[in-house]
């Protein structure tokens, strides 16, 4: 009853989204219309789950969702996904941006067309959309991830980074936390060696990890905040035999990776709730839409299930905080990492 509430709120307000420039399209229920979510990449457990929760969204508000990107993360192949949902008259266009400045002139000709452009996942050129869907913030991702490595490391030795896309800003956020929290005396005997960028792509995040472990023989750690780049860093140990001490961590997917928890070769890692992720994205695209938030701080919106949601500084709309997933836990949360099929 209450998401039949929340739904029947979202779907009846209007109203004139002033985070649009130049005279944005008048306000109308998500059902009315098509909303195109483009991922950085299809070929990813991680996204599949984001679609189920967008799915989920899409039963309890209706609305015509395409979700369509790239197979490996391609800032060219998201661009003709943008300029495909604006011929197609897209009410909402959604991006989780490889690129967040190569995309953003085919986004800013997209809203000038007519569509609400939102963010989530990784984030856009400032000015380039109405709201993001933040997963949680980028200190508390930063810190979670990092904590996992340190700890294992024992504050002490060498380790290296090998994340995503170098141009992707969420990433390059967590890793500025990382490196802040070098500079604590707790952590003065721990050095970060390198920083290599696998583009979400398995084999280059592979051979990236073999080429940090080759060329600092005294590793003693791979950051990987990315769950591709983790599985090839955990692979990359195995096969040159140096699994035993050097330690991977950072981003997991408990879809794919629960068995290098349960099996000891990742101690720990983090993530969140994709589902939730997409769940809460189709709501926010639902309300953008129909003009019951602008992107201001301050607004509220329902969120169904996920109840009613704060925007905060700069259009943000933070889902709530990481989950730090052992080998004791994992199980309990396997029903947000399902996908559509």
């Amino acid at each position: 009853m209450a998401v039949a509430v929340a739904t029947a709120a979202v779907l009846a307000l209007t109203g004139c989204a002033a985070a649009e420039p130049s005279g944005p399209p008048p306000p109308r229920p998500v059902r009315d219309c098509n909303l195109t979510m483009i991922p950085k990449n299809t070929d990813n457990p991680y996204f599949a789950a984001v679609h189920t929760g967008m799915v989920d969204a899409q039963r309890e508000l209706g609305g015509d969702l395409s979700f369509v990107g790239p197979a490996a993360g391609d800032v060219t192949g998201q661009i003709q996904r943008i300029q495909s949902g604006r011929q197609r008259g897209s009410c909402v266009i959604g991006i989780s941006a490889v690129d967040s400045s190569a995309v953003a002139p085919a986004l800013d000709a997209a809203r000038a067309h007519g569509s609400r452009i939102i963010s989530y996942d990784a984030d856009v050129a400032d000015g380039s959309r109405g709201v993001f869907v933040n997963m949680a913030t980028a200190d508390e991702l930063g810190r979670a991830q990092f904590d996992i490595l340190a700890r294992a490391m024992g504050n002490t030795g060498e380790f290296g980074i090998v994340s995503s896309q170098s141009t992707a800003e969420v990433t390059n956020g967590w890793i500025d936390v990382m490196k802040a929290q070098l500079g604590k005396a707790q952590y003065s005997g721990m050095r970060l060696v390198k920083t290599s960028y696998g583009d979400d792509d398995a084999k280059k995040s592979y051979d990236a990890a073999v080429a940090l472990l080759r060329a600092y023989p005294n590793l003693r750690g791979i950051m990987a905040p990315t769950p591709i780049a983790m599985e090839a860093g955990v692979k990359a140990t195995t096969d040159l035999g140096v699994a035993d001490r050097v330690v991977v961590t950072g981003l997991g997917n408990p879809g794919s990776h629960a068995e290098l928890l349960k099996t000891g070769q990742v101690p720990a890692y983090v993530l969140w709730s994709p589902r939730d992720l997409g769940y809460l994205t189709y709501y926010a695209a639902a309300a953008y839409t129909a003009g019951e938030i602008t992107g201001r701080a301050g607004e509220t919106f329902a969120a169904g299930r996920l109840g009613r949601k704060t925007i905060g500084p700069g259009g943000e709309i933070v889902m709530g905080h990481p989950i730090t997933f052992t080998k004791d836990n994992v199980d309990r949360y396997l029903h947000d990492f399902e996908t559509t099929g």
